[in-house]
């Protein structure tokens, strides 16, 4: 795998790529429009340091080659959502999806059942046999979205500190 990442989303308009640290900026106005996330999150705005924590973060044992923050570009090449994945996480035979934010008025069109779709399918050539993610309790909205996809609760996580705020999470597992 390379930085080359690129595919097309169904509807042919919005095209994902492999971000990297020079579209750090980028990212940091999209996390700055999808500011009701990070209230529902961490209880306040994102930090300005959002983005470039964002690119670092990584799960103990993991690599940052194994990290992938795949964007999501409107026709007019705006970056409008993102996708942030982990390689062989937790397990040999999984990938696992750490966050995906669409912008609030990309929301509710079907270009997250789409980007997760175009995910799915590369994630499958590149061996994946599972794909896991968290949704905290409180999003409600997040949760409906990750079922009508296929995934299923496999586990519900302790209390974890989020900024200024204390979620359970619902850990969810689909078979690719």
């Amino acid at each position: 795998m390379d930085d080359s990442i690129r595919f097309l989303l169904e509807n042919a308009a919005h095209t994902v790529k492999k971000l990297g640290l020079s579209d750090e900026k980028i990212l940091q106005q999209l996390y700055e429009q999808c500011t009701d996330y990070a209230i529902l999150t961490d209880g306040h705005p994102p930090l300005s340091s959002a983005a470039a924590e964002e690119f670092l973060a990584l799960p103990e044992g993991k690599t940052i080659q194994d990290k992938f923050i795949l964007g999501l570009f409107a026709p007019d090449d705006t970056l409008v959502g993102m996708l942030e994945t982990i390689r062989h996480y937790p397990d040999e035979k999984s990938w696992w999806i750490g966050l995906m934010m669409l912008s609030p008025e990309h929301r509710g069109k079907g270009l997250g059942s789409q980007l997760y779709q175009a995910y799915e399918t590369w994630v499958i050539q590149q061996s994946a046999q599972f794909v896991c993610l968290a949704v905290l309790e409180e999003n409600q909205p997040g949760f409906n979205f990750w079922q009508k996809l296929g995934f299923e609760v496999i586990r519900i996580a302790p209390p974890q500190q989020f900024g200024n705020k204390v979620h359970r999470r619902y850990v969810l597992r689909r078979q690719v």
